[in-house]
């Protein structure tokens, strides 16, 4: 007889899950790509540090949930690709 394994499909930690309800939240209001000073000024008001936030938005990034998007400008946007 076999034993159940149980994996959490969750892939995402509460840092991240948190950047991703930013970001959903941004698209569906504004229906634009959300500006990454946007993500950084609502996660510092939550109490974490930018250089934590920009690690965690790179993670999701590599994951695959937000892509980078560059318009004419030079600033830096991010694009939702799955949703959590």
């Amino acid at each position: 007889m076999s034993h159940t394994v149980y994996v959490s499909i969750n892939e995402l930690n509460k840092l991240q899950t948190e950047i991703m309800k930013v970001v959903d939240s941004w698209v569906h209001r504004k229906k634009t790509p959300i500006p990454l000073k946007e993500i950084i000024t609502k996660m510092t008001r939550e109490g974490i540090k930018d250089f934590t936030a920009i690690k965690s938005i790179n993670v999701l990034v590599k994951k695959g949930y937000i892509r980078r998007a560059y318009p004419i400008t030079n600033k830096t946007y991010f694009v939702q690709l799955r949703g959590i």
